[in-house]
């Protein structure tokens, strides 16, 4: 036996030691891999690189003059170390999902060597221990740090203190940056064909101390496509995205991160605490700028280096000022947290020997696109390790300040595309822009009307510049939203002047607001905040007041400031809260284009302001020697901001006011509480009166006619180019019941009867069944109405045959359905075509119901 496990021992030695795997693991504890000498045949870098440029910086690189072959160096104290990847869209096409100035994150990686090859790896940056746990020894356990690129080293430098590898093997391909998007579900989607390698190319590099930039063009070829796309594609078979990639020295200095917190509204680095036994273990870190007072002892002081923007040359001459002095607003709450002058403002000159792409300027970017993705996007990058901000730029569409539609459809709702429920939001996209085109193009229709004066209209134009600026700066500041910011102030106050010059509109300018057009013009106050509200001096003094040196001071100093949160003007809910698509969001306050603490009586007016220009405006746009363009804009403009009232209106239906102060805070209200019986009440009494009346969108009728797009070449050869009014009303209605049947809600106002709603289900659903059907149940029915009804009944027995609704609704659902019966018991009153719809809607009925 002894003889047996001894040859064993010796067998399986044997093959031990000749499995190189394990001779090698031998030698690693030894010697590290990156210290390990190559056996292979070593050229020199100067060799090499003899027909190279040399570009040297933070990585040297060296481009080949003959064939443009690029190489990087890279030095051996670089090995083992951390950096930052930062990539951008120098350009692109929309439609595959790329656009000038798009930033794409920002990520740790640490280079390392491994025999004769040098590894890109990611560092992964959303855990932390303690290192003074014991638990913090297997901090790497079961957390993916993936090799990004793995590069052969093709020669050496003197004593092998440096390693040159192909950067094309690198960059020409998506190895740091996924460019491609992943297949979506449609399968007739635009789409990006394969990365086609003789045709992409590095087409700029730029190289400084602190880091390095190499700008890509990646050309897909798709010869079969099953999408042609916009026409700002000029043809589907190769799309050309410039990429600009960088890699960046991690900043040495005194930077302290600072932490998150639900109240406040920056953006932010999750991460967890691995170590921590909390309820919730978190320690977010929020993006912010590095100021330092020059003065520490100062209350007041200049930064040691500020926020400094460029306006980019390409801005309109006659814009620049207006824009600079937006941006200095921002002083001004800067101020109350302890820095004079914190933001300062120039103008590149036409002899820059810069570009707007170089990242160590910050800048304002013009562009006027075909198909504008924004109308000012306001994106940073920062270290994720610390949260600091390291360079922004602003991209500002021409389309947000001009009168102009990205499109006009006569037969859809138009402006409601923009939120279709069915979407997926990206919550660091900014959409304030297209939010102040359709602002735009509201203030344009009204203001002539009203009687504004053309100074009054230069004004409007200003503030509009000045409200998207300062906006857009909030955001490269490490603002995200406020959506509640817009219900600072009452229906009466903002008719106030002097209020309002005083307090201002919002408590934000982090808002998507309604413009503020007063129906009398008597009563015009701000079209728009101009300068910081409340919330954002509140805000900014907890992310960049000066720091305390000691820990538990300094945790104290941040938590009186937080305390405040409870303040009626310092309100906060931001895009994850919100409530622009059907059934996402729970606090109506939370919402984009209302405006005032009643956003109903809010809506209301502005609703009865559209009714009251409507008939005014043939006679306004009726020009001769010009077509019915212009006509037919003003009319999409009006009846959109109509179906965006009543969309506001909706979402006081089962809503809940969200409270996110602490437990000690000054404050009597509680987490959830749902909106009262009157306000929900006196919502749908506002939709019975201006959405499912019986004479709502059939006035006005002698505007179709003239409804009619200028003919350019065949563009609407795919469509018959008559205005389809019975679909563009069906598509409005539609988007209201997509609300107030949406199975959130309607669970929702179900499970909040438990504590405190007084709108109980039944009430509700039968309130809106009245709505639609009970004002003509004995007359003849318009047909706009016939559609409505025939889409409410059709989605309630989808409710009653539904997986996704509950049992309550399911009932109530079929409540309804009985009442609709009984309405329609006689069906031989009315007009002829009210006699064909209300025997096809019995028949429709029980043709359903006998399905199951």
């Amino acid at each position: 036996m002894q003889f047996k496990l001894l040859t064993c021992l010796v067998i399986g030695g044997s093959l031990l030691l000749a499995n190189p795997t394990f001779g090698q693991r031998k030698k690693n504890k030894k010697q590290a891999p990156s210290a390990q000498k190559s056996t292979t045949s070593k050229k020199s870098i100067a060799e090499l690189t003899k027909t190279c440029q040399l570009s040297d910086g933070l990585f040297n690189l060296y481009r080949d003059t003959i064939n443009g072959e690029l190489y990087i160096e890279i030095k051996a104290e670089q090995l083992n170390q951390e950096f930052i990847y930062f990539s951008y869209v120098e350009d692109g096409v929309l439609d595959a999902g790329h656009f000038k100035g798009s930033y794409r994150g920002s990520k740790i990686f640490s280079v390392v060597k491994y025999y004769d090859r040098i590894e890109f790896v990611q560092e992964n940056t959303g855990y932390y221990f303690d290192p003074t746990n014991a638990i913090s020894k297997s901090k790497n356990a079961n957390i993916n740090k993936p090799i990004l690129a793995s590069e052969s080293i093709v020669a050496y430098g003197k004593d092998e203190n440096s390693f040159l590898i192909k950067a094309d093997n690198i960059f020409i391909n998506e190895a740091f940056q996924q460019i491609k998007p992943s297949p979506r579900g449609n399968p007739k989607a635009f789409g990006l064909g394969n990365l086609s390698k003789s045709k992409s190319k590095v087409v700029l590099t730029k190289n400084y101390p602190e880091n390095t930039d190499i700008r890509v063009s990646y050309v897909y070829d798709n010869p079969y496509p099953k999408s042609y796309g916009s026409s700002a594609v000029t043809d589907a078979r190769s799309i050309s995205i410039e990429i600009q990639h960088s890699l960046i020295a991690v900043p040495k200095n005194n930077f302290k991160p600072r932490y998150d917190d639900p109240r406040v509204g920056y953006f932010m680095t999750q991460v967890n605490d691995m170590t921590s036994t909390d309820a919730t273990p978190y320690r977010d870190i929020i993006h912010r700028w590095n100021l330092e007072k020059k003065d520490p002892t100062a209350a007041v002081s200049e930064p040691v280096e500020p926020i400094a923007w460029w306006i980019e040359n390409t801005t309109p001459v006659e814009f620049r000022e207006i824009i600079r002095n937006g941006v200095l607003q921002w002083n001004l709450a800067f101020e109350k947290a302890g820095f004079k002058n914190a933001v300062a403002v120039k103008i590149q000159p036409d002899t820059a020997d810069w570009d707007a792409g170089d990242i160590r300027y910050n800048v304002l970017r013009w562009t006027s696109s075909p198909q504008p993705p924004f109308g000012g996007y306001g994106p940073s990058f920062v270290n994720p390790r610390t949260g600091q901000i390291l360079g922004a730029d602003i991209m500002l569409e021409l389309s947000s300040i001009t009168n102009r539609l990205k499109r006009i459809d006569a037969y859809e709702t138009a402006e409601l595309q923009l939120f279709d429920e069915n979407t997926e939001h990206d919550y660091t996209m900014c959409s304030m822009g297209s939010i102040m085109n359709h602002n735009t193009n509201l203030a344009h229709n009204l203001m002539p009307i009203i009687g504004y004066s053309e100074m009054e209209e230069n004004e409007f134009v200003q503030q509009t510049l000045y409200r998207l600026v300062l906006h857009e700066v909030g955001h490269t500041l490490g603002l995200n939203h406020n959506m509640k910011a817009s219900t600072m102030q009452t229906p009466e106050a903002i008719k106030n002047k002097e209020k309002i010059a005083k307090e201002g509109l919002c408590n934000s300018v982090m808002e998507y607001p309604a413009i503020n057009i007063a129906r009398n013009k008597d009563n015009q106050t701000l079209f728009y905040d101009n300068k910081p509200g409340p919330y954002d001096y509140w805000v900014i003094d907890y992310g960049y007041s000066a720091s305390l040196d000691n820990d538990e001071e300094e945790t104290k100093r941040l938590n009186n400031i937080l305390a405040k949160s409870t303040q009626a003007n310092l309100m906060f809910g931001n895009d994850a809260d919100d409530m622009r698509s059907a059934g996402k969001g729970i606090d109506p306050r939370v919402n984009i284009y209302d405006l005032s603490s009643d956003p109903v009586a809010y809506a209301i007016e502005r609703i009865e302001l559209v009714k009251e220009t409507l008939p005014k405006i043939k006679d306004k746009y009726t020009i001769d020697g010009q077509s019915n363009q212009e006509l037919l804009g003003a009319y999409m403009s009006l009846t959109g901001e109509y179906a965006i009232q009543l969309r506001v209106i909706t979402r006081q239906i089962g809503g809940v006011y969200v409270d996110r102060s602490f437990n000690g805070q000054e404050t009597t209200k509680k987490p959830f509480e749902p909106v009262s019986l009157a306000k929900q009440k006196s919502a749908m009494n506002a939709l019975t009166k201006y959405a499912f009346a019986p004479n709502n969108f059939t006035e006005n009728n002698e505007l179709y006619a003239y409804l009619q797009q200028q003919r350019r070449g065949f563009n609407h050869f795919s469509q018959n180019e008559d205005p389809k009014i019975h679909g563009r009303w069906l598509s409005i209605h539609s988007d209201l019941l997509n609300h107030l049947l949406h199975n959130n809600v309607l669970r929702r106002i179900n499970d909040t009867k438990e504590y405190g709603n007084k709108y109980d289900l039944s009430t509700y659903m039968d309130d809106l069944t009245n709505a639609i059907f009970k004002a003509d149940a004995n007359t003849s029915v318009h047909t706009v109405r016939q559609n409505v009804q025939k889409e409410y009944t059709e989605r309630l027995l989808r409710i009653v045959n539904s997986k996704s609704y509950d049992y309550t609704a399911k009932a109530q659902a079929l409540a309804e359905i009985n009442t609709i019966k009984k309405y329609y018991s006689n069906a031989n009153i009315g007009n002829e075509s009210t006699k064909a719809h209300r025997a096809y809607l019995n028949w429709y009925i029980n043709s359903e119901l006998n399905k199951n």
